[in-house]
């Protein structure tokens, strides 16, 4: 007998209205001390890493950013952002002294 089930139609419990997680919440080796909102992870900090393992880390930062200029001590590897006009836009990479843009070949 074949499949009777609808394909691709995803299934809502209709008794389910909510579910809550309370304590810290860790996904993969990262952790937030901020609230899980809307399906995303949200930082309540206000310095370092947005998301970090024992290696390198997501930085989103407010402050401006120069390729090969401007310094930093995030972990080799560590990828940067900024909201600030100089390097909005650019995705950066710390070196482990300085931030350098990130090349895609």
């Amino acid at each position: 007998m074949g499949n009777t089930k609808p394909i691709g139609v995803a299934y809502a419990d209709p008794e389910l209205d909510s579910a809550s997680v309370s304590g810290a919440v860790t996904a993969a080796s990262v952790t937030t001390s901020g609230a899980v909102t809307g399906g995303s992870i949200v930082s309540t900090a206000s310095s370092g890493a947005v998301a970090s393992n024992a290696n390198a880390g997501v930085y989103i930062l407010s402050t401006a950013i120069t390729a090969n200029s401007t310094a930093t001590t995030a972990p080799v590897g560590s990828l940067g952002i900024t909201t600030n006009s100089t390097g909005r836009g650019k995705l950066f990479y710390s070196d482990g002294s300085k931030w350098q843009f990130m090349a895609i070949t």
